[in-house]
């Protein structure tokens, strides 16, 4: 076979230049003049006319001149917000040289404030779509929403590689896949920045987990912050292809990790802000920090902002430039950067397009609609989706999602308008309607997330006699106390029985459960921060207040009756005594909906849980057809500040879902989950759709998918395993690349992640990457490849080959290069498209697959190398389901 080719230039190298960028970078030392350098050269590496100086380089030069040192100081730091309106971050400006303020929202998910907004389905559902339309679409609702609301940068896209399974932002990412990856992200770039409001990628890089990530309590101790290790060939092919793509859709700004990497901070990694992201990668937008990831006034190394304050980048700057440690030209850099983005939106002089005058909510809910039924994933179908006549004549749907919209888990994202959460059991008897048995459609809860008030008779109060626990008022109240000290029988102040807003009580006493086993317990809250310990120890909490507002997503679902439902668990010895401890403290004045104190402590004995199984699989024997609904996320540790520890559904669901199936066979299970879950039942159920999160408008979404009315179309964006221990970052072998050895995570895996790692180690996944069924059939036919310029052309044609409308997302992978020096990946997604094919409609697709995406980074020559073998080519509708294969050699060759 050929040589690969050793001349191939770097698209980040200028043409006829034997240095890269990074060479420049190690030469000039890391310099503002290297920086200055690189900067001019452009992304792809062009040098600049010297004379390329622009109207707009020259109203900020002209700015920067008339800033004084506190004003530039001031649009390098977050600020308090005047108008606490609840967002992420501020900053001032100087209304004397008409330089507006900035006000930061947190996303990805839509926007995070005090005023509502449209709750959309997680990034994760949105990239099962496989659609650029869409996600540009959600980006555009983003940015639109985020105009009106009064803000002016989204904290989005959140665009990590999803590594590790155990990772509780997984729901918020676009997938295992680099290419997947960046083309969602770019496409959400460009829908954000089309309304005028500023993008904001987040979080540079390698931030896969928050097991050893982070310790803000402890934030420079390396036992609780491990370093991350990631190669330079890993780095570049992985986890930096998806920046590049934003870069080049022109984002504004990017969010530097909390993480360490390879031995520095994110926020102050000269390598990866500076040489990689400027040099390499060409950004020419403006840096911030995650909020408190910001270690040493790093401004020299490539942060241009920090965030939420100045504790480095206020007034410690100030000082180390008029001591003449810093340059101020550093800080001008950093104030230009930020300026040059305010001028690119319009927003110095004034030609910002107008923000919509008021959110269209229909406009924003059919946005939502669309994502929940694009994104759902037929995982298995025997024939029992859609329903049919028999199934809806006698149905039963179980399960806490069944009866309220598993919208999605914890923050970062809008809540959404709460009387628009249509639950599917709900939805589907108002679609049905009585003349089709909706109304008939019966109902299990099989999990219990509410419970019920832990009763008088296992509480003994603090003096050591009666039932109850003691109250006493607690610090943090407001006005004079309702009562010195006394009894209640249970903690159920909830409805007509609230407590006064604002008061502060806590209740203390002993536990005593009558049988041993695992107990559900629960701080249920609202109007008030509550809190649980037993024994000293936290359990959980509830009702929370951030920003001047409360949100109620400590579990997936709120109670029954519509209070935050923060839920721990723990295994309790029959008759042996638990010190319990309850506070809540009502919320402040200025806290957005202040009500009256709401507070229960409820629980889930061993025998009410077996109990609600049974009743489950009893009403499952009675009726044609049961739909289970399952999901992860409950107590917030999907998407909160914890990883979670397995794959395994939470609150005995397998238990759940092994007795329904045991009842009957003709049981659906319906996933809310973001991430992988193992499937101990998989032999004995038939049909599985995975709904992920589903967002505000997921019960109508949902309705219409287990009807038919909607044609699910996702693919898996992440590999599920059948064991965990299959999984390349959960191998046991492996401790370094999920918990670390010596306090460092090593990605050895190297580019082996995901379904690469299952191709080459030839393990059977439980569902593959990029699969996902219809209610009807495709086929393929009719492969060209041929070498277009130093790429490659694959055609081909698809064709609904069924009764129905459906969508088919057609995936085209590469094979490694024969002779290449470096190992490649078995497979590796180069090109899809998402098509809607009407019955026995046929569409030709034709994909180019660039160099860039047929190279491999040579770190010893710090380029992209082009091999010039041939390269099999897959076509298929998942990387494990090829229905077509042939070869191609990049170029015309």
């Amino acid at each position: 076979m050929p040589a690969p080719s050793d001349h191939t230039p770097s698209p980040a190298t200028p043409a006829g230049s034997g240095h890269s960028r990074r060479d420049l970078l190690k030469q000039f030392g890391g310099t503002a003049a290297a920086v200055a350098l690189l900067a001019a050269m452009g992304p792809l590496g062009a040098a600049a006319p010297a004379a390329a100086a622009t109207a707009a380089d020259r109203k900020i030069k002209k700015l920067l001149g008339r800033l004084t040192l506190d004003e530039k100081i001031s649009l390098v730091h977050g600020a308090t917000d005047p108008e606490r309106l609840g967002q992420a971050g501020y900053l001032p400006g100087v209304p004397r040289l008409g330089i507006p303020e900035l006000r930061l929202t947190d996303g990805p998910a839509g926007v995070n404030v005090v005023a509502s907004a449209t709750g959309l389905p997680p990034v994760a559902t949105l990239t099962a779509s496989f659609s650029r339309e869409l996600a540009r679409e959600y980006g555009e609702l983003l940015g639109r929403e985020g105009r009106t609301l009064g803000l002016d940068l989204q904290l989005a896209p959140q665009m990590e590689l999803s590594r590790a399974p155990y990772f509780s932002r997984n729901k918020d990412q676009t997938g295992e896949d680099p290419y997947l990856n960046g083309q969602l992200a770019a496409a959400q770039v460009q829908g954000i920045q089309a309304q005028d409001m500023l993008a904001q990628a987040k979080h540079y890089l390698a931030n896969n987990q928050r097991y050893g990530e982070f310790d803000r309590t402890r934030p420079d101790d390396p036992a609780v912050n491990f370093d991350f290790r990631v190669d330079d060939r890993t780095l570049h092919e992985i986890y930096l292809p998806a920046w590049e793509a934003v870069v080049q859709a022109g984002v504004a700004s990017i969010m530097a990790a909390y993480n360490h990497l390879n031995g520095e901070w994110n926020a102050e990694n000269r390598t990866t802000l500076t040489g990689i992201l400027r040099g390499e990668l060409g950004f020419d937008g403006f840096v911030t920090s995650d909020w408190g990831a910001t270690h040493s006034i790093s401004i020299e190394d490539g942060l241009d902002m920090q965030m939420p304050n100045g504790s480095f980048f206020g007034a410690p700057l100030k000082k180390a430039i008029q001591d003449g440690t810093i340059p101020e030209s550093a800080l001008d850099t950093a104030v230009g950067r930020i300026l040059g983005q305010y001028d690119r939106f319009g927003m110095l002089d004034g030609t910002r397009k107008p923000a919509p005058p008021a959110i269209d909510v229909e406009a924003g809910a059919r946005t939502a609609r669309k994502v929940a039924a694009q994104g759902a994933v037929l995982l298995a179908n025997d024939g029992g989706l859609p329903l049919s006549r028999s199934a809806l004549a006698s149905l039963a749907l179980i399960g806490p999602t069944a009866a309220q919209v598993a919208v999605s888990v914890a923050g970062e994202r809008a809540y959404g308008f709460e009387d628009r959460m249509v639950s599917p059991l709900d939805a589907l008897k108002k679609t049905l309607g009585d003349g089709h048995g909706g109304h008939d459609i019966q109902y299990s809860v099989g999990v219990d997330l509410t419970g019920t008030a832990v009763p008088a008779s296992v509480l003994t109060p603090a003096g050591g006699e009666g039932h109850g626990l003691t109250r006493k008022p607690a610090d943090g109240g407001e006005g004079e106390a309702v009562v010195d000290r006394t009894v209640d029988p249970a903690v159920d102040f909830t409805g007509d029985a609230a407590l006064p807003a604002g008061s502060a009580y806590s209740w203390t006493g002993t536990l005593t459960p009558p049988s041993s086993g695992e107990y559900a317990l629960r701080i249920q809250a609202w109007g008030a921060a509550a809190k649980l310990t037993l024994d000293g120890r936290e359990i959980t909490a509830a009702g929370t207040a951030r920003d001047g507002f409360a949100r109620k997503w400590s579990s997936i679902v709120p109670t029954a009756d519509g209070l935050d439902n923060g839920e721990g668990t723990a295994r309790l010895e029959a008759g042996k005594e638990y010190r319990v401890e309850i506070t809540a403290t009502g919320w402040a004045k200025d806290v957005h909906g202040r009500g009256p104190v709401q507070v229960r402590f409820a629980w889930v004995t061993p025998e009410q849980r077996a109990a609600d199984i049974k009743a489950a699989a009893r009403l499952a024997k009675k009726v044609h057809t049961p739909v289970v609904f399952a999901f992860n996320g409950s107590g917030g540790t999907t998407g909160g500040s914890g990883d979670r520890t397995t794959l395994t559904l939470p609150a005995h669901q397998d238990e759940l879902i092994e007795a329904v199936a045991a009842a009957n066979r003709n049981v659906i299970v319906v996933l809310n989950v973001g991430d992988p879950v193992t499937m101990p039942w998989r032999d004995k159920v038939g049909t599985i759709l995975l709904a992920g999160y589903v967002g505000q408008e997921g019960g109508w979404s949902t309705a219409d998918l287990l009807l038919g009315k909607a044609v699910p179309g996702g693919k898996l964006t992440v590999t599920y395993p059948r064991r965990e221990a299959d999984h390349p970052v959960l191998d046991p072998a492996h401790p370094e690349r999920y918990y670390g050895v010596d306090n460092t995570v090593t990605y050895s895996e190297g580019i082996f992640v995901g379904y690469r790692h299952f191709d080459r180690d030839g393990i059977e996944p439980l569902f593959p990457f990029g699969h996902g069924l219809s209610y009807t059939k495709f086929g393929y036919d009719r492969l060209s490849v041929r070498g277009a310029g130093d790429g490659l052309e694959v055609a081909f044609t698809v064709t609904n080959r069924g009764r129905r409308r459906g969508a088919e997302v057609p995936q085209v992978y590469v094979g490694p290069a024969d002779g290449a020096p470096v190992e490649m990946a078995p497979r590796s997604l180069v090109g899809f498209d998402r098509l809607d094919l009407a019955p026995g409609e046929s569409r030709r697709v034709t994909l180019r697959v660039s160099a860039r995406q047929l190279s491999y980074w040579d770190t010893g020559k710090q380029r992209w190398i082009l091999p010039t073998a041939h390269r099999s080519v897959y076509v298929g509708s998942s990387s494990r389901d090829i229905r077509l294969t042939g070869t191609g050699t990049p170029g015309n060759h």
